[in-house]
């Protein structure tokens, strides 16, 4: 639920360069064709930066990438430490912010069939009950809350009652009006539509809209919209009682080790919420931008950046659209998701037809930095398969 910026690390790269070489000029001998080895020896490199990211530190982490010449499902590490049962590619993970994608789709489904309206107050659909106790709740509308330009505070990172609470039951199931609670009666943090404050309780009540628009269960109406239709066989979100192989989460404090499962493995709110592995994230994000999930108007909403904000934002619709994140002139519509013990980014560059996602069930400190080292180095990987496509064109 914490947004994570890319960091220029440095990687060592050499030896997985020399593999690559080694490959293309052994492929003859080994009877494959020019482009099964270059898709071979990139898949190498791939899996030797996940093995590497677990030597390091991480529990585990998978990764799923797809594009032309290109086609890599790969995971490192373990799913559980108390078991040691190997992280494969089949094992969900909680995947925190990238369930405001999730969230934001089902919200755009119900404007393109006039259910919401994006320019309407919230005050049109939530109570007086709710609305009273959250300043100009008559000014800010659905468009503010889903591109964080509504001046909310973030009920989970602007203070500590929820945190607190949080960490305290790590049984409780908890509702989108529980939450919403600990942001009544806070000051804007400036008036709706004038600024970006990147801010969970946006989602909450995003989630409440959904639920009082619809009669139905948010997560319910995830699984009929997206999930179903696409084939999302192993993503569910966490308010679903479900039977399948999960990664428990792991994060250190003060050196020592905690498994977060039990805080998240329920856990299924509208601004995250949703557990996946990065095969199925794959499947979603493609067909997110290729016109199957929602419309062409809908999509060019969602892909509409305020640019409020300093630095000016990037956030559309529950999704970022950057232009040069990683030091090179491609688009990337991405978002990125952190909490205790799990962390998770989906990247897709709609130019290349490319899409990237990383997860792993590791957090904070150390961890982070492995993780960022890793993702650079994969994205590294990624833009040489584009330059190499490129040339051969």
């Amino acid at each position: 639920m914490l947004s994570m910026q890319a960091t220029s690390i440095p990687v060592r790269r050499h030896s997985l360069t020399f593999c690559l070489v080694l490959l293309v000029l052994l492929a003859p001998a080994m009877g494959y064709g020019y482009q099964d080895t270059v898709t071979q020896a990139h898949n190498a490199r791939f899996q030797f930066l996940l093995d590497a990211a677990v030597r390091d530190g991480l529990t585990g982490v998978v990764l799923r990438v797809e594009g032309p010449s290109v086609d890599f499902h790969g995971a490192a590490g373990v799913a559980n430490l108390n078991t040691g049962e190997v992280l494969t590619t089949k094992h969900a993970m909680y995947m925190a912010s990238l369930g405001k994608t999730f969230t934001a789709t089902v919200a755009l489904q119900l404007c393109e069939q006039g259910r919401l309206e994006l320019e309407a107050p919230i005050t049109r659909w939530l109570s007086a009950d709710v609305t009273r106790s959250i300043p100009s709740s008559e000014k800010i509308k659905l468009r503010h809350l889903l591109s964080h330009t509504s001046g909310l505070i973030d009920y989970m990172n602007d203070q500590k009652a929820w945190r607190s609470d949080f960490v305290s039951d790590s049984r409780r199931q908890w509702q989108h009006g529980d939450t919403i609670a600990y942001i009544y009666d806070k000051p804007l943090l400036f008036e709706p539509g004038t600024g970006f404050h990147y801010s969970n309780s946006n989602y909450i009540l995003v989630g409440m809209i959904i639920e009082q628009v619809t009669g139905q269960p948010h997560h319910v109406l995830i699984r009929k919209r997206i999930l179903e239709p696409l084939g999302l066989e192993q993503t569910f979100n966490g308010h679903e009682t479900v039977d399948n192989n999960r990664a428990h989460g792991y994060t250190q404090e003060r050196g020592r080790m905690i498994d977060t499962f039990p805080w998240y493995s329920h856990y299924g709110l509208a601004d995250s919420g949703m557990h996946s592995t990065p095969g199925d994230m794959a499947l979603f994000i493609r067909p997110l931008f290729g016109g199957e999930i929602i419309s062409d108007a809908m999509r060019t909403q969602m892909l509409t950046v305020s640019g409020l904000g300093r630095p000016p934002s990037e956030y559309g619709m529950g999704i970022y659209v950057q232009h040069n994140p990683w030091g090179a002139a491609q688009r990337w519509y991405s978002h990125d998701g952190i909490d205790p013990g799990y962390q998770a980014d989906m990247m897709h560059l709609p130019d290349h037809d490319m899409t990237v996602v990383l997860a792993a069930n590791a957090s904070m400190g150390r961890a982070n930095i492995v993780y960022e080292k890793l993702i650079k180095a994969v994205v590294d990987v990624v833009l040489d398969t584009i330059q190499e496509n490129e040339v051969r064109r």
